[in-house]
């Protein structure tokens, strides 16, 4: 899972070019509020006793886990200032990240995707 060469972009850098285009304060209260939300939603509709409404529930909180790691990501990066500086030379010059970026959005519907890829580009980064 090579971030900038490979097929993957990292969590890290899409994070960044997130709060790049949507600025700190949209994307944090997007994560802040959206991770939270969407655990404690999905834990209310698994009390159910209809399967459907029950794995929505299930489904609605595992994503939330992917938003948890995002928010980690976007905080991590306001506090340092630093999203334009890790992709605001991709974003001003390469049509082919922002289709990159664009297209792997998707990854946050999945759950633990977002989990495990950040995990992997995090113990590859230390070793």
């Amino acid at each position: 899972m090579r971030s900038q060469e490979g097929r993957l972009i990292s969590v890290r850098r899409l994070v960044a070019a997130d709060i790049t285009l949507h600025g700190y304060r949209f994307i944090l209260i997007e994560f802040g509020v959206g991770a939270p939300a969407m655990i404690v939603f999905g834990l209310w509709l698994t009390i159910s006793k209809a399967f459907f409404i029950f794995a929505l529930g299930l489904y609605i909180c595992l994503v939330g886990v992917n938003y948890v790691v995002l928010l980690v990501y976007a905080v991590a990066l306001a506090r340092k200032h630093s999203a334009e500086s890790e992709v605001g030379k991709d974003l001003a010059h390469d049509k082919q990240y922002l289709v990159k970026y664009g297209s792997q959005q998707f990854l946050i519907l999945v759950p633990f995707a977002i989990l495990i890829i950040a995990s992997i580009q995090e113990i590859v980064k230390i070793k």
